[in-house]
């Protein structure tokens, strides 16, 4: 009976398509060229993500990876082999640096030129979800259309494409899809073909699966992807099958092990039993259903999603314990439909597969959910709502206007919210105003606010409210105290700076900026030996930091201790040869105390070539005291 109902499922589904290849075929005839469906896709995009070219950088991760990554400003040899064997913020993704070190080579830190790099990968990344629903459709135009236009107009896009941190995301998802596009060729060969051109195609998928993972470590969900198209084509399990996938299954440990290390040197996995192995299964079927939810209705959306708070004992919101059920009805009806058709368990397979390693049961950052992990599963979900359309279309002629409508009805109301969260994303002021305003009791947003409003507009009033809201809702975030601070420092208030790092020293002895900034307060105050204390932890903690050496020698100077200054100034201008001038300012007042005249003139001289503004007088009396 099922087998018989299958068929006839299969004859009308047959008949509708030479039905419309008839169609397609009198239009010819008539002189009517029918354009391809991706001159109005791509078009639509465009104009849908267009706002992120007027956009800049933001302070979320933008200053790490690109304006103040020293990775990506040298395109040499010795560059690039430091790009492929450097960790870089917790991540090993060499192509992602790659390509900020070609983009700076050609406009430097020019924003917009990021930004229309990412509009061009994501129009690449369309037309190859276009390519491939339109190939495991079985060249079905209208699925792959309306997939293609729900994957791509939607609001839950914007964080990989606006955000231009995230070129990772664009550039493991291109190769991920050229991956899959080339694997289902290598399933559809035909057995007439010579084996090694059968083979080829095995070949380019395992290539760009090796692309794809040195962008981004989330790729290796492709064996899973790769495993469900095997049961969507109906592949015999055998010897073979299994055999294909070893080069990726080793490929997908040896760089699973690379960023484990890396992200282990950051402390960002979570190590700690902050949450039970209940509450952890809790969060990930949570995120699981928000992640379908989001993808139909994105709307709150926000690049900040933090953890409830949870006083102890009290329960998780009620959501946390709907999820489950989701859960179980999902996965029931999976079950129930693999009977009937392999589009369900491949789509709803393929969603769950590309998301598993991001569900949180294993705590990674700070946040709960982040939008820009639905970038590669929307392309499963969005292949199951077309087919779904398509199919009640074909069922039931008399809705198909109305169902094409409503598509058409939603499509629009995804361009309207796609363009407008562009704009979100414009400066770090509108991106952390969008995230109090979903998250108003939460502190974090309103300290990285602060420090977009300090550091690049110097608006020092609203740096201290947002740093004064940060701390009041919640005073446990080391660097809002520190912030605050040098707030203080800057405006001659030593004792509240000094508390204030003291604070945030008690939150994290291994703050190597408390310390040093505590140290400079400490200067200015005259009390030299709780400075050097300070310099001196601080150098502990990080002896990588060049800024160290020159606070503590002019420390040393103060205190009488001359030679112990110039090693400190001999040490950082070995260590930073591009960045020295000031140690040589420094340097020559050392020398000139101790009457090393001509010294100190060829260190002031070395100074002021290096653009330290000298006075004349003192560059005059150097000079004359060397007898120049």
């Amino acid at each position: 009976m099922a087998r018989g109902k299958k068929q006839q499922e299969n004859r009308e589904e047959i008949k509708v398509r030479e039905r419309d290849q008839k169609t397609v075929a009198v239009k010819m005839r008539s002189g009517f060229k029918i354009p391809h469906p991706l001159w109005f896709i791509l078009p639509l995009v465009a104009i849908a993500f267009f706002p992120i070219l007027n956009n800049g950088f933001v302070n979320w991760d933008d200053n790490e990876l690109i304006t103040g990554n020293p990775l990506i400003r040298s395109l040499s040899l010795n560059g690039i082999y430091k790009i492929f064997t450097t960790f870089w913020v917790g991540n090993y993704q060499p192509l992602h640096i790659l390509a900020y070190a070609l983009q700076y080579h050609f406009w430097g830190l020019n924003p917009a030129g990021y930004h229309a790099v990412s509009l061009i990968l994501f129009l690449g990344i369309t037309c190859l979800v276009y390519f491939f629903i339109n190939r495991i459709s079985r060249k079905n135009i209208t699925v792959a259309v309306i997939a293609t236009l729900l994957f791509s107009i939607n609001a839950m896009r914007v964080e990989s494409v606006a955000w231009a941190s995230e070129h990772k995301d664009m550039l493991y998802a291109l190769f991920y899809l050229a991956a899959l596009i080339t694997y289902v060729k290598y399933i559809l060969s035909g057995k007439d073909q010579p084996r090694g051109w059968k083979f080829r195609y095995l070949i380019y998928t395992f290539a760009f699966f090796c692309f794809s993972v040195l962008s981004k470590v989330m790729a290796v969900s492709l064996v899973g992807a790769l495993v469900m198209l095997d049961y969507y084509y109906e592949r015999r399990l055998n010897i073979r099958m299994l055999l294909e996938k070893v080069p990726f299954v080793i490929v997908s440990i040896i760089i699973g092990l690379v960023q484990v290390k890396a992200t282990a040197s950051t402390n960002s996995i979570d190590t700690s039993n902050q949450f039970t192995h209940v509450e952890r299964l809790l969060i990930a079927s949570r995120n699981l259903m928000f992640f379908f939810y989001k993808m139909l209705v994105p709307i709150n959306l926000s690049n900040y999603h933090p953890y409830p708070y949870r006083a102890a004992g009290l329960p998780w919101p009620v959501e946390f314990y709907i999820a489950p059920s989701f859960v179980l009805i999902l996965l029931a009806l999976v079950i129930w439909s693999m009977r009937k058709t392999r589009i369900i368990a491949f789509s709803v397979g393929f969603f769950i597969i590309s998301l598993l390693l991001v569900l949180q049961y294993i705590a990674i950052g700070p946040t709960l959910f982040n939008e820009r992990y639905s970038l590669l599963p929307a392309i499963p979900l969005s292949f199951l709502l077309a087919s779904g359309i398509y199919l009640l279309t074909s069922r039931f002629p008399a809705m198909k206007m109305l169902s094409l409508g409503l598509t058409g009805v939603y499509i629009a109301i995804m361009f309207y919210l796609t363009f407008f969260r562009c704009s979100v994303w414009q400066n770090p002021a509108k991106l952390w105003t969008n995230v109090i305003s979903q998250y108003p009791h939460e502190a974090y947003p309103y300290y990285v606010r602060s420090e977009y409003y300090g550091r690049t507009l110097g608006d020092v009033r609203q740096e201290m409210e947002d740093l004064n809201t940060s701390i009041r809702l919640s005073p446990t975030i080391n660097m809002a105290f520190i912030n605050r601070g040098i707030v203080y420092y800057q405006n001659n208030m030593y004792d509240s700076a000094i508390s204030d790092f003291t604070t945030a020293i008690r939150l994290n002895a291994g703050s190597c900026e408390a310390f040093i900034n505590r140290g400079v307060t400490l200067s200015m105050m005259g009390r030299y030996t709780e400075a050097l204390n300070d310099y001196n932890r601080s150098i502990e903690l990080d002896p990588s930091k060049v800024n160290n050496y020159l606070y503590r020698g002019y420390c040393y100077f103060r205190m009488g201790q001359p030679d112990l200054a110039l090693q400190d100034y001999s040490t950082g201008i070995a260590m930073a040869p591009d960045n020295v001038s000031m140690f040589y300012f420094q340097r020559s007042q050392v020398l000139y105390s101790m009457k090393r005249f001509d010294e100190a003139f060829q260190n002031i001289q070395a100074a002021r070539n290096g653009g330290v503004k000298v006075e004349d007088a003192w560059f005059d009396m150097l000079k004359h005291a060397a007898g120049q």
